[in-house]
């Protein structure tokens, strides 16, 4: 894109309004540029729907990437009338392809971004519902057995209240019922612990799928950030080739050839 420090366009005064587009009228997305900011000072034009004096404005979206015009200074809470005038005109026709091939692969790798990141939502929502599952069978299997041991100790107490009276028997019936009891606790703790310890594997196991699925995201961010780099090397390779060809009043054949190497590749 141009610089805006060029003395043919830097001062106010001297930057020639090019008349208005009527194909552009809605305002595009822009970005911000110190030495192109603030509202008009002169008095015409004024935007169409409002009078109001306009504000300086840098497009930033497909072909009119890096235009300057004068844009409605309603933007909240009231109806923009859009583009006022543009300052500048527009690109010469291979620039602007050059413009929309650069935003196209911005908006590709940009949904292939959107589209990684619900992958690796959904994967993680599956292993959070597996494990809840896993859970939610574990103590429905604790419950029972719960159940199992109380009725158990029911049982033993009905035979305690039975042999009421025979003192000596009983006490022999009560050694051996507290050792059965201490061997059916016993029982239960082991099963507890080992349906804990099926539980911790599950939970590791659940961790090191997460683990990889994050390695492989950040793994393919990393690639994506490669590719954007070599893309700004590209593009300023483009660049470069623009200025000299805007330079030499697009006169050059070797440098549209250039320019046409460098988008195919």
């Amino acid at each position: 894109m141009p610089s805006w420090n060029d003395k043919e366009t830097s001062s106010e005064e001297e930057c020639e309004v090019v008349s208005m587009d009527m194909g552009l009228m809605e305002e595009p997305d822009t970005t911000v540029e110190p030495l192109f900011c603030g509202q008009l000072e002169l008095a015409h034009p004024k935007c169409i729907l409002h009078q109001l004096r306009p504000i300086k404005r840098v497009a930033f979206e497909g072909p009119v990437t890096g235009r300057r015009f004068y844009g409605c200074p309603v933007q909240e809470n009231g109806v923009n009338c859009g583009v006022v005038e543009w300052v500048d005109g527009p690109w010469p026709t291979v620039l602007q392809r050059c413009l929309c091939k650069l935003w196209e692969m911005f908006h590709e790798q940009n949904f292939g971004r959107v589209q990684d990141k619900e992958k690796f939502e959904q994967e993680l929502a599956r292993l959070k519902s597996e494990h809840e599952r896993e859970l939610a069978k574990l103590r429905t299997e604790n419950d029972k057995l719960c159940i199992e041991y109380t009725k158990l100790v029911d049982d033993v107490s009905k035979m305690f209240a039975w042999q009421d009276g025979r003192m000596d028997k009983k006490q022999v019936e009560e050694e051996e019922l507290e050792k059965k009891k201490k061997e059916l606790e016993e029982k239960a703790m082991l099963e507890v612990q080992m349906e804990k310890l099926k539980l911790a594997k599950e939970q590791r196991c659940i961790l090191q799928s997460q683990a990889d699925i994050i390695k492989n995201t950040r793994k393919a961010m990393k690639d994506v950030e490669v590719d954007r780099d070599v893309l700004k090397k590209e593009k300023a390779k483009l660049e470069l080739v623009v200025a000299e060809l805007l330079n030499e009043g697009y006169g050059s054949k070797e440098k549209l050839e250039q320019i046409k190497a460098i988008l195919e590749s």
